[in-house]
C-alpha cells in the first residue's frame, strides 16, 4: 500500500521587502523499503538601488572627486554616486523542480534524483558610473584646474565615465542536473558511499542580442587599426563560445568501526568532485561597446564638467563619435579625424574555451567517544583547485615591463597593442588553488554541578593561489584581485588572502546550580534558572602584500590597470613586527619605514624602491645621485602575500536569568546582559600596504568582529567592548 504522511508536505511563503519566495515540499513513503520527495520552489525579487533624491544630489555635485591617488588628503566628495547616482539594480524570477527517488534492497539504499532550475536575470546596471569618476593625481594638479601645465604627465587628473545605450536586459539560462547513488552496508561496522553526479549549465542568452564580443579572444584577433569596429565586435544572443556541456562529478566515501560496533572509535573518509557555475559573469559581456561605452579621459584638460576643454566635454564627444563611427562601418582613423580628441573605449573579453572551475576534495576524519559525553575528532581536510576564475584587465598594455613596447600600426607586426581599445580587461579559467588543514575538535557535557556543554575546535592549515575570492572582489583593504604578472600567473602562487595558519574557536554554556551553592536555601524563582555563556575566537593574521598603487595609477597612459608589488631593495628579512606601535596616532614605530623623509629626500633606510623606479615586475632601481631612480638595478622578487598583519583574539560572555511564566516551562522569560569583546581587547587591522602613501607602514583601522549587535557589515566601529540588555520569550 501507498502511504501519503501529510504532515511532510510543507508550503512556505516569505515575504520581505521587493522579493517573493514559496516552496512546496512533498513526501511519500512506500512501506518501509522507498519513498519519493518531490520539490518545488519559486523565487521572485526586483529591488532597485539609488541615491534617496538623484537629481537633487547631482544638481548639488554632478560627479565623484577621488582623492585616493593623491594621497588622500580629503574625503572623497560625491561619495558612491558614481554607482547610485542613477537607479540601478537587479531582478530575478528562479523556478526550480526537483525529484529523488530512495529504494532500499538487502544491503543497499539505492538514491536518484533529478533537479532542474530555470532562472531569468533582469538586469539594469547599466547606468553605472555614468556620472563618471574623477581622479586626481596630484594635489597641484587638483589645484591648477585639472593639469600642472609645467608638469602635464605627472601631474593631471583622469576620469572614467560610462555612455549606455540600453537600460535594461533580460537573460535566461537553466542547469539541469541529476545523479545515482548507492550506500552499501558492506559489514555491520562499514558502509561505503558511491555517486555520481552529472550536471548542465546552459549558455546564458539574451533575446536582444545584447552581448557585444570580439570574434576570438584578444590575444588572436587582428589588431590591425584599419579594421572597422564593426567588424571587430559583434552583437550575440549568447553569453560564451563555448562551454564545458556536462560537468562530471564522481563522489566516494565511507565509514568504519574498526574495533567493531559495540566500541566507540569512527574512520570517516571521502574524496570527490565539485564545480562552481561559470553563467554569472555572463552579464559582464553586456556591458561592452557600442551597448555600453567606458571612456577614460587623461591629459591636459580642465577638471570642472561646464569648462571648455573639461574632461567631461572630451569623454561626452568621444561617446558620440564611437556611436556614428561603428554604425557607419568607420574605422580608429576615420573617428579620429571627426574626433581628434577621442579616446578608445574600454572592452570586457573571454578567452574562448572558459571551463567550469573544479575542485577535487578529500578528507579523513577519527572520531572516539569516551562514554555519552565526551567526543575527540582528528581530522585531515584537503581540496585541489583547477580552471578557477582569473582576470586581467591588462591585456591590451603597452610600454611597461614585459608588455609590447608600442601600439600597433598597418599593418600590425607583434607584439603590439591595439590603438582601437584603451583598457581589455580579460577573463579565463587558468587559476589553481590548494587547501591542506588539519581540525581537532573536543565535545564535553557535564552534569551534577549544574549542566553544559564545552566545545573547542583547533585548526591547523595552509590555503594557497595566485588569486582570492574568485578574482572578483577584495577580501580586505589593500589586497588584490589581479595577478601581479599577466604573462606569468604561477608567478602570484602564494598565500590566499584568507589564509590562517592557526585558528581556535570555542564556546560553552553552563547552568549555574545557583541553589546547590546556597545550600537549597532561597526561592526557587530567584535561585534557578540561571545560565552563563560565551564565546572565544582567535587566531594568526591574514596575509598583505605591499603594492605600489601610484605607480600602477600613473601607467593607466599605458592600459595598465593591474597590481605592481613594490621591489625590494636588498633581499627581505621575516615579516615585521605590527602591532600597537602603527596605530594611528602616534605611530612611533610603523610596520615600515617611508620611502622618503620629511624633506622630500629619498630615505635611506627604505625597504622597496620609490614610486616610479620600477622598470617591470620585479624589478626597480635604487636612489642615486642623480635622483631616486639613478642607481644600479635591483631585480628581487617581493612574493605574493608573504607578510602578517596583527592577530586577533576575542571573547564574548553572557550571563541569563530564564523564569518559568505558565506551566512547566511552556513560556519562559529571558533576561540578561551580553557583553562583545569582553575584555575590550584591541584587535589593530591591517597596516596601509600602499608604499607611496605618506601613511605607509602605519595601521589606521580596527579588525572588526565578523558579526556584532549592530549587524554585519555597517561600517560603523564596532571593536571595543559593547554591552547589550537582552530580554525574550520562549514558548
Amino acid at each position: 500500500p501507498i502511504v501519503v504522511d501529510p504532515i511532510s508536505s510543507v508550503f512556505n511563503v516569505y515575504y520581505s521587502g521587493p522579493w517573493w519566495q514559496a516552496q512546496l515540499n512533498e513526501t511519500h513513503t512506500f512501506g518501509t523499503t522507498a519513498a519519493n520527495q518531490f520539490l518545488l520552489a519559486g523565487i521572485y525579487q526586483d529591488g532597485v538601488t539609488s541615491v534617496v533624491n538623484p537629481a537633487q544630489t547631482l544638481a548639488a555635485f554632478p560627479t565623484t572627486l577621488d582623492w585616493s591617488n593623491a594621497g588622500g588628503p580629503f574625503t572623497q566628495l560625491g561619495g558612491f554616486d558614481y554607482i547610485y547616482g542613477y537607479p540601478l539594480g537587479r531582478g530575478l524570477t528562479q523556478y526550480e523542480i526537483a525529484d529523488d527517488f530512495l529504494k532500499i534492497r538487502g544491503k543497499h539504499k539505492f538514491g536518484f534524483g533529478l533537479d532542474f532550475l530555470r532562472a531569468y536575470l533582469s538586469n539594469s546596471d547599466y547606468t553605472q558610473n555614468a556620472v563618471g569618476d574623477m581622479l586626481p593625481l596630484t594635489i597641484d594638479a587638483f589645484y591648477s584646474g585639472g593639469v600642472d601645465r609645467a608638469s602635464p604627465q605627472s601631474d593631471s587628473t583622469r576620469l572614467r565615465q560610462s555612455f549606455a545605450t540600453q537600460l535594461a536586459q533580460r537573460f535566461a539560462s537553466y542547469t539541469l542536473a541529476g545523479y545515482g547513488q548507492d550506500e552499501w552496508k558492506v559489514k555491520s561496522n562499514l558502509t561505503l558511499t558511491l555517486a555520481l553526479r552529472a550536471e548542465h549549465e546552459s549558455n546564458p542568452v539574451c533575446a536582444h542580442d545584447c552581448f557585444a564580443e570580439l570574434s576570438g579572444p584578444f590575444e588572436s584577433i587582428s589588431h590591425d587599426p584599419a579594421q572597422p569596429y564593426n567588424q571587430a565586435i559583434s552583437k550575440r544572443e549568447q553569453a560564451f563560445f563555448h562551454k564545458d556541456a556536462v560537468d562530471w562529478a564522481p563522489r566516494f566515501s565511507f565509514a568504519w568501526q574498526p574495533l567493531g560496533v559495540s566500541r566507540n572509535t569512527v574512520v570517516r573518509g571521502g574524496f570527490g568532485l565539485f564545480y562552481e557555475l561559470t553563467g554569472g559573469f555572463a552579464t559582464y559581456f553586456s556591458d561592452n561597446p557600442p551597448l555600453v561605452n567606458r571612456v577614460t579621459v587623461f591629459g591636459a584638460y580642465n577638471l570642472a564638467p561646464e569648462e571648455t576643454n573639461s574632461l567631461f566635454k572630451v569623454a561626452a564627444a568621444s561617446n558620440a563619435a564611437f556611436v556614428e563611427g561603428f554604425a557607419a562601418g568607420k574605422n580608429l582613423a576615420q573617428i579620429k579625424a571627426s574626433d581628434p580628441y577621442f579616446f578608445p573605449p574600454s572592452i570586457i573579453v573571454a578567452t574562448n574555451n572558459p571551463r567550469s572551475p573544479q575542485y577535487q576534495k578529500w578528507s579523513l576524519e577519527v572520531q572516539q567517544t569516551f562514554g555519552t559525553s565526551t567526543s575527540v575528532t582528528l581530522g585531515y581536510y584537503g581540496n585541489h583547485g583547477i580552471h578557477e576564475f582569473v582576470q586581467n584587465p591588462s591585456a591590451n598594455a603597452f610600454g611597461w615591463g614585459p608588455f609590447p613596447t608600442t601600439l600597433c600600426s598597418s599593418p600590425p607586426v607583434p607584439a603590439c597593442a591595439d590603438p582601437r581599445f584603451s583598457g581589455v580587461t580579460e577573463y579565463a579559467t587558468l587559476g589553481i588553488s590548494n587547501y591542506n588543514g588539519m581540525v581537532v575538535s573536543f565535545r564535553r557535557r557535564f552534569a551534577g554541578f549544574g549542566d553544559g556543554l564545552f566545545q573547542a575546535n583547533y585548526t591547523y592549515g595552509h590555503a594557497l593561489d595566485e588569486v582570492s575570492n574568485g578574482g572578483l572582489a577584495q577580501f580586505a583593504a589593500g589586497s588584490s584581485v589581479f595577478p601581479q604578472d599577466p604573462f606569468n600567473l604561477r608567478g602570484s602562487y602564494g598565500a590566499a588572502d584568507y589564509d590562517v595558519r592557526h585558528s581556535l574557536n570555542a564556546n560553552y554554556v553552563w547552568q549555574l546550580p545557583v541553589k546547590t551553592m546556597l545550600h537549597g536555601r532561597g526561592p526557587d524563582y530567584l535561585v534557578k534558572g540561571w545560565q552563563i555563556s560565551g564565546t572565544v575566537f582567535a587566531r594568526t593574521g591574514f596575509p598583505y602584500a605591499v603594492i605600489d598603487f601610484a605607480e600602477a595609477a600613473n601607467l593607466a597612459p599605458n592600459n595598465f590597470y593591474g597590481t605592481i608589488y613594490a621591489v625590494p631593495v636588498a633581499p627581505l628579512g621575516p615579516s615585521p613586527s605590527c602591532g600597537a606601535g602603527a596605530v594611528i596616532p602616534p605611530f612611533p614605530h610603523p610596520c615600515w619605514p617611508p620611502q622618503v623623509l620629511a624633506n622630500g629626500a629619498p630615505n635611506p633606510g627604505a625597504l622597496f624602491v620609490q614610486t616610479g623606479c620600477e622598470t617591470s615586475f620585479n624589478a626597480g632601481n635604487v636612489p642615486g645621485p642623480q635622483g631616486p631612480c639613478s642607481g644600479p638595478a635591483v631585480s628581487l622578487a617581493q612574493g605574493r602575500n608573504r607578510f602578517r598583519y596583527p592577530s586577533y583574539f576575542n571573547t564574548d560572555f553572557t550571563v541569563m536569568k530564564n523564569t518559568s511564566l505558565v506551566g512547566r516551562d511552556k513560556v519562559v522569560l529571558g533576561i540578561g546582559v551580553q557583553f562583545f569583546n569582553f575584555f575590550n581587547h584591541p584587535n589593530f587591522g591591517p597596516p596601509d600596504n600602499y608604499s607611496s602613501d605618506s601613511t605607509f607602514g602605519e595601521i589606521g583601522t580596527m579588525e572588526m568582529p565578523p558579526t556584532s549587535i549592530l549587524g554585519s557589515g555597517l561600517g560603523g566601529d564596532v571593536s571595543p567592548r559593547m554591552i547589550q540588555l537582552k530580554a525574550q520569550i520562549h514558548f
